[in-house]
């Protein structure tokens, strides 16, 4: 009863910063502005806001509206699947012109897709692959089964003897279930065992992981390596290789700060994509659908085809700098926006 209160209590809050965003506005107005870009209001949904993955996700969105002269609704659900719903919920009641899903689990909220569709409200996944659902509109992410590819080829390179994986993962993610499958299906071949996988609890990613970690390095003395399927898992397993006084590879996803200082320290290495172009593809899209009539596309289009790269501590980027600068990201957006649109 009490998790259940602090659930609810914490919809509660969420809902209230959202309205407390938009100024307490309850309409979204579809007036043209100045030149051929109309007014629109953006709802960005998030399932964490915590996590630096969906920080340079949120990064991309908001250079990207602000470019356009779009309103930004943001919320976050704070990693409670309850408050997932309600915040969906929320933006949809608001009446926003579209929603910008940022790593999305459309499992946890198939009620509000539904609505939202027949509210006749875009909802666009971004910044990492969801469970496909029908009444999602679009979706705009890396495919993680590429970078699972890559990132299992470069752990052939670094320990050609195979030996046992460890995965660890969050439950109900597609993304992460495309990373483990490419794991389990490849991963014996090149001599790698992988052990059943661990489900970190989606309300406790920080601390679960750590305690995750601890009691895998605890269980298998003989642990070649780790596979770290969430973006902030590094972050969170290099304490549970200290508390073991182990030292075994962490071989990640996600390029994102946190993990990158134990990149660059030679703890672990990930495979990263310039994620952070999924809210540009998004903004670009919807210009296309609301300017010139043309249907959003439901993939990435084949211009925008994401890039990845295996990041070491040979290449990882000094302190405060990204593998894929936002404003690099932005620059053949912005150029094409000015081009077509006059802003």
């Amino acid at each position: 009863m009490k998790l259940r209160a602090r659930l609810a209590a914490l919809a509660a809050g969420v809902l209230v910063a959202a309205l407390a965003l938009t100024g307490c506005s309850t309409t979204a107005s579809t007036t043209a502005s100045a030149g051929k870009v109309p007014t629109k209001t953006i709802g960005v949904w998030q399932s964490q806001a915590d996590g630096d993955g969906e920080k340079q996700t949120l990064a991309g969105i908001k250079k990207a509206a602000e470019a356009v002269g779009w309103k930004l609704v943001i919320t976050d659900s704070a990693g409670s699947p309850q408050a997932m719903g309600t915040t969906m919920t929320s933006l949809i009641n608001q009446r926003v012109d579209a929603i910008l899903a940022v790593f999305i689990n459309t499992g946890l909220i198939a009620p509000q897709l539904a609505q939202a569709k027949a509210a006749g409200i875009p909802v666009i996944s971004v910044g990492f692959q969801g469970t496909p659902a029908k009444n999602l509109t679009a979706e705009y992410a890396a495919p993680q089964a590429d970078l699972a590819t890559a990132l299992l080829d470069q752990m052939k390179k670094d320990l050609p003897d195979g030996g046992t994986v460890a995965p660890i993962t969050v439950t109900g993610y597609y993304g992460l279930d495309q990373q483990l499958a490419v794991l389990k299906k490849d991963g014996p071949g090149a001599g790698f065992e992988p052990l059943e996988a661990v489900n970190v609890p989606i309300d406790n990613l920080f601390a679960g992981t750590t305690s995750a970690g601890v009691t895998v390095l605890n269980a298998n003395p003989k642990l070649s390596a780790i596979w770290s399927m969430l973006d902030v898992d590094v972050q969170n397993l290099v304490p549970a290789l200290q508390q073991t006084g182990r030292q075994v590879p962490i071989y990640g996803f996600g390029a994102i700060p946190g993990s990158l200082k134990y990149v660059r320290s030679g703890q672990a290495k990930v495979v990263t994509a310039n994620s952070n172009q999924s809210g540009f593809i998004a903004i670009d899209s919807l210009l296309a659908y609301w300017i010139d009539k043309t249907p959003i596309p439901s993939t990435t289009p084949d211009k925008y085809k994401f890039q990845f790269e295996i990041v070491t501590k040979d290449n990882a980027p000094a302190d405060g700098q990204e593998v894929y600068p936002l404003d690099e990201t932005a620059k053949p957006f912005l150029a094409d926006w000015k081009k077509k649109y006059g802003i």
